[in-house]
Parts: C-alpha cells; sequence; structure tokens
C-alpha cells in the first residue's frame, strides 16, 4: 500500500466532519468503508491518527500533524489542477476571458488585449458586482478584470489573484442647465447640502456608503430621492431639475445638464485591474496597463470639462 491523495481526502474530511458519519456523507462512502479505509491507513502509519469520545472522533498528535501536512498537499494538488486545465484551455487557443465594471477602462482593456493577441479570441462581459467579479477570477473563469474600489471598502483579492491601481477617477456632479449652481464650473461639496439626489441601487462596492460618509463629513446627510441604474432615466430627472446626479467624467450624452467638479475631489472611486497569476497574461499586465492609460489619456482630451481639470491639476491626483 501506498498513500494516495483520496487516503489524504478522507484523513482530513474526518477530521473536519469531527466523526466517521458525517466523513462518510461528506465523501459519498458508506461508514463501515470509510472505518475500513481508516484502518488500513494506520495500520500503514504504524499508530492511531483519530481517537473515539461521545463527541465524535479527535486526532492524536499524529492525526493532527498528518492533517496539517495533508491540507497543504491537498490545496497544492487542486493548484496543479487548475493551473494544467488553464494551461490546456489556453494551449488550445481558448479566448481571454475579461470581466469587469461598465466602465471605459473596461472598454480600453478589450482593445489592448485584442491588439496584443491578435490571434487570440477575446470574450468580454460587464458585471457590478465586486463579489462576482473576485469568485470569477477565483475560478477561473475569468483571466482579467477591471474592478472598483472606494475609500473604507478596500477590494481584497482572492487567492491567486494580484491586482494594481490604475486611477483614481473622480465623479462631477450633474445639475439642470437653469441650476443656480451651473454657471459656477466647480463647488464645495457642502453647498449641495439641499439638494436632492438621484444615486444607483445600493450594491457591495461600498460606493453609497462612501458618499453617505463623505457628506456626512461635509457637514449634511445626503438626501436621495431617488434610486436608479440607468443613466439616462438619472440624466432626465436632472435635466428637469428635480435632483442632482453624480457623473463619470467621461460618458454618454447629457443634454440638458451642466457639469460642476467638488473642491478637493472629495468623491471618487479607484479604478482596479485585477488578473489571474496563472493566466498567460499576466506577464503582458505593464503593456496592457500602459495601454490603457494611453487610451484613457486620449479620451481626456476629447473631453473639454474633464481636460480642464486634469490639466488644472487633476491629473496629480488622479494618477497612481
Amino acid at each position: 500500500m501506498r498513500l494516495e491523495i483520496r487516503h489524504l481526502e478522507l484523513v482530513v474530511a474526518i477530521a473536519e466532519a469531527g466523526s466517521l458519519r458525517k466523513a462518510a456523507a461528506r465523501l459519498h462512502l458508506t461508514q463501515p468503508a470509510v472505518t475500513t479505509q481508516l484502518k488500513r491507513i494506520e495500520q500503514f502509519l504504524g499508530g492511531p491518527l483519530f481517537v473515539r469520545s461521545a463527541e465524535g472522533v479527535l486526532p492524536t498528535h499524529t492525526g493532527t500533524e498528518l492533517v496539517r501536512d495533508a491540507q497543504k498537499v491537498l490545496h497544492g494538488f487542486d493548484a496543479l489542477q487548475r493551473a494544467a486545465r488553464l494551461n490546456a484551455r489556453h494551449e488550445a487557443g481558448a479566448p481571454v476571458r475579461v470581466g469587469g465594471i461598465p466602465a471605459q477602462h473596461f472598454s480600453l482593456l478589450v482593445n489592448a488585449l485584442t491588439t496584443m493577441l491578435p490571434r487570440r479570441d477575446v470574450t468580454s462581459r460587464t458585471i457590478r458586482e465586486t463579489a462576482a467579479l473576485s469568485a470569477l477570477l477565483r475560478s477561473g473563469e475569468l483571466d482579467v478584470a477591471v474592478m472598483r474600489a472606494f475609500p473604507g471598502f478596500p477590494l481584497i483579492p482572492p487567492d491567486g489573484v494580484e491586482h494594481r491601481l490604475l486611477l483614481r477617477e473622480p465623479f462631477f456632479i450633474g445639475v439642470a442647465e437653469d441650476h443656480e449652481l451651473a454657471e459656477r464650473g466647480e463647488v464645495a461639496l457642502a453647498e449641495l447640502a439641499e439638494e436632492r439626489w438621484v444615486m444607483p441601487d445600493p450594491d457591495d462596492s461600498g460606493m453609497n456608503e462612501f458618499f453617505a460618509r463623505t457628506c456626512t463629513s461635509a457637514g449634511f446627510d445626503q438626501r436621495i430621492t431617488h434610486l436608479t441604474n440607468e443613466a439616462h432615466v438619472a440624466f432626465a430627472l436632472t435635466a428637469e431639475g428635480r435632483a442632482i446626479c453624480l457623473l463619470y467624467p467621461i460618458g454618454t450624452d447629457r443634454t440638458g445638464i451642466a457639469t460642476v467638479s467638488l473642491t478637493g475631489t472629495p468623491l471618487y472611486r479607484q479604478l482596479v485591474l485585477a488578473w489571474r497569476t496563472d493566466s498567460p497574461i499576466a506577464s503582458l499586465v505593464d503593456e496592457m496597463c500602459a495601454k490603457i492609460e494611453a487610451g484613457y489619456l486620449a479620451l481626456v482630451e476629447d473631453s473639454r470639462f474633464y481636460r480642464k481639470w486634469w490639466h488644472d491639476g487633476g491629473s496629480a491626483f488622479a494618477l497612481p
């Protein structure tokens, strides 16, 4: 006999379940089969791994050491399998899979990869939820993603995933063209204390909480009267003077809306590139980031309001 992966899985399952019966259920085996297999393992190793108690089974000192080492081996074996599957998929010409929030950096990433890997298909999907993006990166369903983070709500990447800050992107404020602040160009956040806001629905990014905390720090409670994830709805409400809205610095048509910036840029988001370290694109991160930055800077120059903000000192805040 020799120890095999299935033996390590059995020992770990017993230790984690705390009983032979529960371990058998987890492994889809009968309890007698688990008992027999455990005895064979113990005979091979020359001593007991578990002792019975009123609550189930407890590992001996030898059992504790074996379980600890077995867990490391099993984790390593899982990583080996994932890496082998990914390598096989990429060698077979599988597409590079991109995910991310619907931001300019998302499309710039897709464009960069399409240019850098002309013989490889690139597929993409936009996802708002941070947890969903993290889970897809962890499972290998995505190779790379553009994510967002807010102060006080940091990104915690899963094992096997690295990330890099791309940009601190400011939020501007949209007001109706006949609003008293429309001609100001820049206002202090505190000047919005009496305004009604239209905001996106809260999600797991922490954006709404960050906005609320920042407004509280400025001396007022943010008054949200409308919630929508549809930009055209938010813009229509704003143009009609029913609320003010947040504006990304680069975006779609905003007819009837004037843009104002906030003194000191208190409201912003961090745009982050996250990628699997075992993906073939991991070696291309520096080049990807350079292409994304170049593409973004071109968009800045095409936006009159953002271009002025950027060249008036905003770039020092925005660029990492």
